[in-house]
């Protein structure tokens, strides 16, 4: 078998993409090129895509389209976890359900429990960076049944028949994973064990939130679960200039003590605590990954002043927001 290159980098086809995907063997069976044209390059950028073990697959992309196209793919049996971590997405269609919307901040579950049709659409000037793996029905079938309840069991649920989707927060844990595994930072075969140890940080990190999500449910009941998630995902929406809590539990039906209490319990964090993390979480990618001044990345994260961003960010680092725009991630 041909040693394959790291990643395909510059600009290259959609015909390009197919045929590494069928050799890396991401799962995808029968492709309908529409448009652009299969030998007109039409995205630019870096793509990954790597069978790290047998049923567990790596792929990760930094990419800007150069024209409008769309992607149908059959897909076998399978489940996709993607951290989308900047730029926007059209909806994925499946053929025969609902579509699938994911953000640009969120962690998409797509499980697929049977051979699908989907497709993508794009538009030039579009960007995206992601990074995530795709777990194969043998990859759960090297445990047997040694499953317990765990999150990996909640996993391999997602190819049970039917389509089914779940989205999570991306983590600065999980962010950090994706901006070291897309950096390439070693090569030869230290590349080979830092991808393969990194796709399952990532496995075991989704498999621990499903879980998380799992036991809340549980103790909270499902209807004040979905009322926290409902929250979240708002305040993920809206973190520059979030809604007041009254408004917010208003919003949903609740008390604000209600609100309050399930939220704290869900997510171990206060509701300003929550919007005040994931405000640095994304100033931190600002500097590190787009490269924004410290009072830029602040002031776009809805910090008035530079000062107070950068005594938040060292109390929730541990350190200055200068030692991370001078290091490599």
């Amino acid at each position: 078998m041909r040693s394959l290159p790291p990643s395909i980098t510059g600009n290259f086809s959609v015909s390009d993409l197919v045929r590494e995907a069928a050799e890396r063997a991401i799962g995808i069976s029968q492709i309908d090129l529409s448009t652009p044209l299969p030998h007109i390059p039409s995205m630019s950028g870096t793509i990954l895509a790597e069978e790290v073990q047998p049923g567990l697959l790596l792929s990760g992309f930094d990419i800007t389209y150069t024209a409008d196209g769309r992607l149908e793919a059959d897909v076998e049996r399978s489940v996709a976890c993607v951290a989308f971590l900047k730029g926007e997405n059209e909806a994925l269609h499946v053929k025969g359900h609902k579509p699938i919307t994911m953000r640009a901040g969120h962690i998409g579950i797509v499980g697929y429990g049977e051979r699908c049709h989907c497709s993508r659409d794009w538009w030039k000037g579009q960007t995206n960076r992601a990074f995530g793996v795709t777990l194969q029905p043998h990859f759960f079938g090297r445990f047997g049944t040694f499953f317990d309840g765990d999150g990996l069991e909640l996993l391999e649920q997602f190819i049970t028949p039917g389509v089914h989707s779940a989205a999570l927060p991306v983590t600065h844990k999980l962010i950090e994973i994706a901006d070291r595994t897309l950096a390439e930072p070693y090569g030869g075969a230290l590349r080979a064990l830092h991808r393969e140890s990194q796709a399952l940080r990532f496995t075991i990190e989704i498999a621990a939130m499903l879980q998380d999500d799992e036991r809340l449910v549980r103790q909270l009941g499902r209807g004040h679960y979905d009322r926290v998630v409902q929250a979240r995902q708002i305040l993920d929406g809206n973190l520059v200039d979030p809604p007041k809590i009254l408004d917010l539990a208003r919003r949903l039906g609740v008390s604000v003590m209600t609100l309050q209490t399930n939220f704290k319990a869900a997510f171990g964090t206060t509701v300003f605590g929550y919007v005040r993390e994931r405000r640095l979480e994304m100033g931190r990618h600002l500097i590190t990954q787009c490269g924004l001044g410290i009072a830029e990345a602040g002031y776009r994260v809805g910090f008035t002043n530079a000062a107070a961003f950068s005594a938040s960010y060292r109390r929730y680092f541990g350190r200055p927001p200068t030692a991370d725009r001078s290091a490599p991630v």
